[in-house]
């Protein structure tokens, strides 16, 4: 009874090998593919893009800036002045009646 149990666990265990190899497989190709398709259409690949994007926000957002000098918010607020409109100045906005 032990050989058949030792049969099966190295059953099992070579076609869960055989399972992981082959989707590793999987994934190589379709990463290479990833890469060949962008360079045919002239962008960076998506896995470098990717990659890019994660540096650039643990640089910014790391503590006590040790990647890098933080966010910088370059932004400016520039306020509306607001002007209210009468019915009068709407009428030209009706639709005409059907």
């Amino acid at each position: 009874m032990q050989f058949i149990a030792w049969i099966f666990r190295v059953f099992f265990s070579l076609l869960g090998l055989v399972f992981v190899l082959g989707l590793l497989c999987v994934l190589l190709f379709s990463l290479l593919f990833g890469a060949l398709w962008s360079l045919v259409r002239g962008r960076k690949p998506e896995v470098a893009v990717v990659w890019q994007r994660y540096q650039d926000m643990a640089r910014s957002k790391s503590p006590f800036g040790a990647w890098g000098r933080g966010a910088q918010n370059n932004t400016e607020v520039v306020d509306v002045e607001a002007k209210e409109v009468s019915s009068e100045d709407r009428s030209h906005e009706r639709l005409p009646k059907p």
